[in-house]
């Protein structure tokens, strides 16, 4: 400024005028072509709606040059190829009821109009009965040429150059590689969706996906990523309040760090919902290790009514009626399957989750639904995999229970000395699966190798348990039963925690202090945004106190989609330092003792993790000693 006067600057306000139609245009493809992919996507859903049985995408240098789709569906007269370029022209939606109803795929009706805007547009189209073919030709959105030239039955949409009249976009597409994987994952997203139709893709003329008509959803699996992945897969399938589900889901020994395998699609649309996120991981609660994530081809089912697919320009997204029933009814269903299968699931005896005041408990939808009109084939050649079919009712309302439910007796925090009752008394638990039945019966006190596992032979096999897995598994259910009782002690804190959290969880906080004193964790206001913890559990870790109040705010942001069972088993594992007192790796244990873990094992429900999902027993056969010691081959 140098001591002179600032002087002030007048904004002219522009006056309202409606916008040219090219730049409208432009406008409207930045909404759906975010990126060649997104070019691809569009092309390959309207290619489905237009019932062929096979597809080839070709794209060219991860299709910033070229973008070409061919399929054999029914094609297009002269008369509605001019009309599908036009904005909000489509063949799918005549009226707005129909919103409610959508089955097809691609019903968005700026779609071609928005690609041919950034690009160099081809479209050749022929119905079978046509004796020629109609092209026509579009450059950034100006029609340039109308023919007709000789083709087969079918359509071939070639885009190239995209964004060649908007080069800041294409600024924001990042690398070839990045790009074309976007692509890819486009097409095999729709492989896996689709029993019925072929599907191609090559890249620089390169092929790199060719997958036959009529291909099952196990073989699709096994031509994307290959037959390793396929054998650790479980065939599902089940029903529950009129949502069908079937597919493909990990074993919890096939897992991932994120969730880039995991694939939803409802209808036979390719969607992203985070109930079904939330369901699916739910059924996998405490048979995975903390931070790994299961995987799965979930196809689901249901009357489009009951679901919301136009809430995302690019139709990604999707939104049930009913979120919470959506979410628990893909929870029981994976949960169902995973315990039919030996050694995995929880046991069948396991009491079902206590009713919740709801109007809709159980029910995802008023009425059955009926099935779409081009069902999902059964997945996959039965024999080849297991296969659980389910039907999951909704458990019968129940009167309110007047007494504590029962629950296991406390194995020692320090050493697992059970008493005389204990040995023999099982009233109010839950005996493992026969799967181990050795365990139930052993009488002499089993072997501990390297002060770290305990051996349990048997017929054909030897039982290997980790000791340390074991007793943090016994302390973790036996603090979980005290916290569900109220059986706990909450001590004063000498010095107060301050917590400090953001605006829009403050009143959230405050309206729920009676929810965090049941857990065990007493918090009064302290002024503005900033709460004191002055009582805890004796049980708690304090450090990780924080971490868990943001945990369960976040949780009860959710609304409906908040699950008490769910976030109890996870604030514990923020809380409370299992570890912490229990038999360690290294620590030679008597006679007593290692019958005393034993002994305990009787009173876990399956699956057979710690709580930080690690495994707590495996096996070694015969037959794999003696391939071993090449007995057999």
């Amino acid at each position: 400024m140098g001591g002179g006067i600032a002087k002030s600057v007048k904004i002219a306000i522009p006056a309202v005028r409606i916008l040219p139609e090219d730049v409208a245009n432009k406008i409207a493809a930045g909404e759906v072509v975010e990126r060649p992919a997104s070019v691809v996507k569009e092309l390959v859903e309207n290619a489905l709606d237009a019932r062929a049985t096979r597809i080839v995408v070709r794209i060219v240098a991860a299709g910033r040059r070229t973008i070409e789709v061919i399929d054999n569906g029914h094609g297009m007269s002269e008369q509605d190829a001019l009309l599908a370029i036009e904005r909000h022209a489509t063949s799918k939606i005549r009226k707005a009821d129909d919103l409610d109803n959508i089955v097809t795929l691609g019903f968005r009706g700026e779609a071609l109009a928005s690609i041919a805007a950034v690009s160099r547009f081809e479209l050749v189209t022929r119905r079978a009965k046509d004796e020629s073919a109609t092209r026509i030709r579009i450059d950034g959105g100006i029609l340039r040429d109308v023919s007709q030239v000789a083709a087969p039955p079918g359509t071939r949409v070639t885009v190239n150059r995209l964004y060649f009249n908007t080069p800041v976009r294409s600024k924001f597409l990042k690398g070839i590689t990045t790009e074309l994987s976007h692509s890819i994952d486009c097409v095999q997203r729709h492989a896996l969706a689709q029993a019925k139709v072929g599907f191609a893709f090559s890249h620089n003329d390169k092929s790199l996906l060719d997958i036959p008509e009529n291909a099952t959803l196990r073989e699709r699996v096994a031509l994307i990523w290959g037959l390793n992945f396929l054998n650790d897969l479980i065939e599902v399938e089940g029903e529950k309040g009129g949502l069908l589900l079937r597919g493909l889901i990990g074993a919890p020994r096939l897992s991932r760090s994120q969730r880039s395998h995991q694939f939803f699609f409802m209808n036979r649309r390719p969607v992203v919902n985070r109930s079904l996120q939330y369901g699916f991981e739910d059924g996998y609660r405490e048979l995975l290790t903390i931070g790994r994530h299961p995987v799965g081809i979930v196809l689901l089912q249901t009357h489009p009514r009951f679901v919301d697919v136009n809430i995302h320009p690019a139709k990604r997204e999707i939104r049930f009626r009913d979120e919470r029933a959506a979410r628990d009814a893909v929870r029981d269903i994976i949960r169902e399957c995973l315990t039919s299968v030996p050694g995995l699931g929880r046991a069948a005896t396991t009491q079902p989750d206590a009713p919740r005041a709801s109007s809709t408990e159980g029910r995802l939808f008023e009425s059955p639904a009926p099935a779409p009109a081009e069902p999902v084939e059964p997945e996959g050649r039965r024999g080849d995999a297991p296969t659980v079919r389910v039907r999951v009712e909704a458990p019968p309302p129940q009167p309110e229970q007047t007494t504590a439910p029962s629950r296991p007796e406390q194995t020692e925090f320090h050493r697992p000395a059970p008493s005389a009752d204990d040995a023999g008394g099982d009233t109010g638990q839950v005996a493992p699966e026969a799967f181990y039945e050795s365990l139930i019966t052993i009488g002499d006190a089993p072997l501990q190798i390297f002060d770290t596992y305990l051996l349990v032979p048997e017929e054909e096999r030897l039982l290997i348990i980790d000791q340390h897995a074991l007793h943090e598994r016994l302390r973790y259910d036996s603090l979980r039963a005290d916290l569900e009782d109220h059986d706990y002690a909450a001590q004063q804190l000498a010095v107060p925690l301050l917590l400090d959290v953001p605006p829009s969880h403050a009143r959230l906080l405050e309206s729920n202090l009676r929810l965090f004193s049941k857990l065990g964790i007493e918090i009064e206001p302290f002024g503005g945004n900033t709460f004191q913890v002055t009582a805890l559990c004796d049980h708690y870790d304090e450090s990780r106190i924080p971490e868990a109040i943001h945990h369960v705010l976040d949780q009860l942001a959710q609304g409906d989609l908040f699950d008490r069972d769910a976030f109890l088993s996870d604030f514990l594992r923020l809380t409370v330092e299992a570890c912490r007192g229990s038999v360690k790796a290294g620590d030679r244990l008597s006679p007593e003792e290692r019958r005393g873990l034993i002994e305990g094992f009787r009173r876990i429900r399956p699956p057979y993790t710690c709580p930080h999902g690690r495994p707590i027993i495996t096996e070694l056969t015969q037959l794999q000693m003696e391939k071993s010691f090449r007995r057999k081959q």
